[in-house]
């Protein structure tokens, strides 16, 4: 459930649905967040998030047509052919390989240009706790308009570790 709802708010299909003002306020939450958590002072602010929006929207764009891809295949998979399949299969891979090459470009090249060196290996962390932050909030926003809990009674800093890459898979 967690990976899922943390897709969610990261595909960029998602926030389209979302009206412009949820999409404004998720974006200054998440710079607010990112900010304090990296501690960036006002030049490494300035030099970082028009990098960060960059990589953010074109990994979301991957993202978005990876998903789209199984999304097809799995509807059609019965009318497809073996070569369609492999074909699909193929363009799904790329696009997961799109993915991991955009973050080594921002992990290893861009972000380097504007953040010192522990604050890019941080970067990776702050992005996963703030998805968590998200997903608590959600579950504490729900119980408080149906009056219901939800999930397993865990904390999610309990229910599961930070990854170890600086982008997990959606995530």
């Amino acid at each position: 459930m967690l990976a899922a709802v943390a897709f969610l708010f990261t595909t960029s299909g998602t926030l389209r649905a979302q009206s412009q003002e949820q999409i404004d306020k998720f974006n200054e939450e998440r710079k607010v967040y990112f900010t304090e958590e990296l501690e960036l002072t006002e030049s490494e602010s300035k030099a970082f998030w028009p990098l960060y929006e960059d990589f953010h929207n074109r990994k979301m764009k991957l993202v978005e047509d990876e998903r789209n891809t199984w999304i097809y295949a799995h509807k059609n998979a019965e009318n497809l052919t073996d070569k369609e399949i492999l074909e699909t299969l193929e363009k799904a891979y790329t696009l997961k390989d799109k993915q991991l090459q955009l973050e080594r470009e921002y992990y290893q090249e861009k972000f380097l240009d504007a953040l010192p060196a522990k604050k890019v290996l941080k970067l990776g962390k702050v992005e996963w706790d703030f998805r968590r932050y998200l997903i608590r909030k959600l579950r504490e926003d729900g119980q408080g308009r149906r009056g219901q809990g939800g999930g397993s009674g865990k904390k999610s800093e309990e229910a599961e570790p930070h990854p170890m890459s600086p982008a997990p898979y959606l995530l």
